[in-house]
């Protein structure tokens, strides 16, 4: 049994559809060429980034001292999530990177 749309003669419906079968496959295309950029993207990206040696560690005092932050309000950024160390040995250490990516987020939203 064939479908034909009652507005729309038998010809006009078959070249609606394959208008429609076409805009998918250019879609389907674009989405496969975004897909491969941006693997390019982050292929590049981790090839970028430094070696776990040459990356700067920034202690919890580091943090306070430069950002003139005190110890309720480190506890506070903690607690909210906007700073997110790594704990070694019981300390609060954080890649340079990361503390940069918190400052901007937080300036994003309002908050410096």
């Amino acid at each position: 049994m064939e479908v034909v749309c009652p507005d729309l003669g038998r010809s006009s419906f078959l070249k609606e559809s394959q208008i429609m079968e076409s805009s998918l496959k250019e879609i389907a295309e674009l989405l496969r060429t975004i897909s491969n950029v941006l693997q390019e993207i982050k292929v590049d990206l981790d090839q970028k980034q430094k070696p776990l040696a040459e990356r700067r560690l920034w202690t919890k005092q580091e943090v306070m001292e430069k950002v003139k932050m005190t110890e309720p309000t480190y506890n506070r950024n903690l607690k909210k999530e906007i700073l997110n160390p790594m704990r070694l040995s019981g300390s609060d250490l954080y890649f340079e990177e990361d503390l940069v990516k918190a400052l901007e987020e937080s300036r994003r939203k309002g908050r410096i």
